[in-house]
C-alpha cells in the first residue's frame, strides 16, 4: 500500500473521528434510538463506560485497518485482530494453503471450503450475475498481468498476453456444489479482493454490535459505523475527493450501516504519459473507461457494497445509477467532470454536506 493511501484512510479516520453522526435528519444531537448502542447484559463491575474510548491500528489484507470503540471491554480489540487475522489466512490468494490458494491450485478437481468461503463465492456469482460481469472474482488472470502496487516495475501487459488471459476470465465457470464444494476449471484462477473486505467489515461490525456501546472500523474503502457516539450524534464519514484525495469531497451521517467507496484515484501509475488504474473492466482487461471516477454505497451489507462500488466503476453512471434504483440502494456517483449524482433521498437522509 502507497504512503498515499495510507494518509487518505487516515484523513477518513480522522473526519470519522471528529464530525457527528443511517436514519432521518438530525439537526442537534439526541439520545440514542431505542436499542441502539446498548451494552450486552453484565454486572456493573463488568460493564464499561460508554464515553470510553479505545482505538488501534492494524494491517491486514494490505491495507491499513483503522477500529474506534466506544464502552468496549479491553479485549475486543484484541478479538478484532484476531477476526482479521483468520480471515486473511482463510480468504487471501497469496496465502499457501487459504481456500483461494487451494481453490486456483485445485487443477479442476472439486473441493470443499470452509462455509464462509463458500457464501462469500455464492454472494459473488450473484452479483457477478446482477452486473452482467461488470464484477467479476475470475479475473484474478489478468490482474496478474498488472502492478499496482508501487513496489514493482510499472508495465502495461500485451494485447497477446491480456487477450489469452480473458479466455479465463467467466464466473459462470464456478460451480458451487453441496456441502461446500467449489469446482473451478483448470488454469482458471479467483481473487476475492473486491469483495472479502466487506465481507470481513460484516463480521467485524457484528462483533462490535454483541460487545461495545458503538464503534467505527476502516479497511480501506469499507467503513462500518456501529450504533451512535455516547453524545447521541451519528458519525461523519467524508467521501474521498477524487481530484485531492487527502480531502473530502463530501461528509455524510452515518449509524449502524456501512459506506464503502471503490474509485479509480486509489491505486495505478504513469506509463508513456498515460494513467493506468487498478480496476479492470472483465470485458476488456484494460482499466476501466467509464465517466465515473468514484462510486459510493450506504447500506446494511459491506461485502455486498463492496463488489457493487467496484462494478459500478466498470459500468459507467447511467447504468450505475439504473442499478441503484433498481435494488432501492442508496448511492454517490462522482464523475470525472467533477459533478455528483445522488440517488433519491440520499441528501436528507444522510445529511450530505458538500465539500
Amino acid at each position: 500500500m502507497t504512503k498515499r493511501t495510507s494518509r487518505r484512510l487516515l484523513a477518513l479516520l480522522l473526519c470519522a473521528l471528529t464530525l457527528s453522526g443511517c436514519t432521518a435528519k438530525r439537526e442537534t444531537a439526541s439520545p440514542p434510538p431505542a436499542g441502539a448502542g446498548i451494552l450486552p447484559a453484565a454486572s456493573a463491575e463488568e460493564t464499561p463506560d460508554p464515553a470510553h474510548k479505545t482505538t488501534g491500528i492494524g494491517f491486514y489484507f494490505d491495507t491499513v485497518v483503522y477500529l474506534t470503540l466506544w464502552g468496549a471491554p479491553e479485549s475486543l480489540v484484541q478479538e478484532v485482530w484476531d477476526e482479521c487475522a483468520r480471515y486473511e489466512q482463510l480468504l487471501s490468494k497469496t496465502v499457501e494453503g487459504s481456500d483461494v490458494s487451494r481453490i486456483n491450485q485445485s487443477g479442476g478437481e472439486t473441493i470443499t471450503v470452509d462455509p464462509e468461503t463458500w457464501e462469500i463465492l455464492h454472494r459473488a456469482k450473484e452479483i457477478s450475475q446482477l452486473t452482467g460481469g461488470a464484477f467479476s472474482i475470475t479475473l484474478a488472470p489478468v490482474t496478474a498481468l498488472w502492478s499496482f502496487t508501487g513496489m514493482e516495475t510499472n508495465t502495461v501487459p500485451t494485447d497477446e498476453t491480456r487477450l489469452a488471459a480473458l479466455e479465463l476470465v467467466d464466473d459462470t465457470q464456478l460451480v458451487l456444489g453441496e456441502n461446500y464444494t467449489v469446482t473451478l476449471p483448470a488454469g482458471m484462477q479467483i481473487d476475492l479482493g473486491g469483495i472479502a473486505k466487506g465481507y470481513i467489515a460484516d463480521k467485524v461490525a457484528a462483533l462490535i454490535r454483541d460487545k461495545a456501546y458503538a464503534g467505527i472500523i476502516s479497511l480501506g474503502g469499507n467503513v462500518y459505523t456501529v450504533g451512535v457516539k455516547p453524545d447521541g450524534s451519528r458519525f461523519g464519514v467524508g467521501i474521498t475527493n477524487p481530484d485531492e484525495p487527502r480531502s473530502s469531497k463530501a461528509v455524510i451521517y452515518t449509524e449502524g450501516c456501512t459506506v464503502v467507496t471503490s474509485g479509480t484515484y486509489e491505486r495505478g501509475f504513469n506509463f508513456g504519459g498515460v494513467r493506468y488504474h487498478h480496476i479492470l473492466d472483465p470485458k476488456t482487461g484494460w482499466p476501466a473507461q467509464s465517466d465515473l471516477l468514484s462510486a459510493t454505497f450506504v447500506m446494511d451489507s459491506s461485502m455486498t457494497a463492496d463488489a457493487l462500488a467496484t462494478a459500478c466503476i466498470v459500468l459507467g453512471s447511467e447504468k450505475s445509477l439504473q442499478l441503484a434504483a433498481s435494488q432501492g440502494l442508496d448511492a454517490m456517483f462522482i464523475l470525472k467532470d467533477g459533478s455528483v449524482l445522488l440517488t433519491d433521498g440520499f441528501e436528507e437522509k444522510y445529511n450530505y454536506l458538500p465539500q
